[in-house]
């Protein structure tokens, strides 16, 4: 299905989640490197390392919104308001199915709301999906670059 190699930001706490979800990028997309953040605070950290650092920025984030010490909310508001980062789509990927947390999460600036499917047959299509619709819409990164004259 891909052809690029990708960095991929997955943050998520649930080692069994995480297991899932990397599985199923590496079946569907193998030249997809996925990097994990286990923790609200990982996640922190890893947004203040971003502005210091020549660090190689996601290509996509995979946000799980449950999370210990800071919750997936704060650290999308964070990330959607960090200059270098807002660009960088942010896919929340999440089993909670509130509307509060969607309507949240969209006004927060999340790019996506996936909640994650409890089968598993159905868990390797979402990621497929996901991965595909992103791929599909990476021109958008050459829409929000800054304006360039011809002059």
């Amino acid at each position: 299905m891909c052809q690029k190699e990708h960095n991929l930001l997955l943050i998520e706490d649930s080692d069994d989640h995480a297991e899932l979800t990397e599985f199923y990028i590496r079946d569907c997309c193998p030249a997809i490197e996925v990097n994990r953040l286990r923790d609200g605070e990982e996640a922190m950290t890893y947004i203040e390392q971003t502005k210091n650092t020549e660090l190689s920025l996601p290509w996509l984030v995979l946000l799980d919104l449950k999370l210990p010490k800071y919750d997936g909310h704060e650290i999308l508001i964070r990330f959607k308001n960090s200059p270098h980062l807002a660009k960088i789509p942010v896919v929340i990927f999440s089993t909670s199915n509130s509307g509060k947390d969607i309507e949240q999460a969209l006004i927060n600036h999340a790019n996506s709301y996936i909640v994650k499917p409890m089968e598993p047959d159905r868990y390797g299509e979402v990621i497929s999906e996901i991965l595909s619709y992103w791929q599909l819409n990476e021109h958008h990164f050459f829409f929000y670059g800054p304006h360039q004259s011809d002059a």
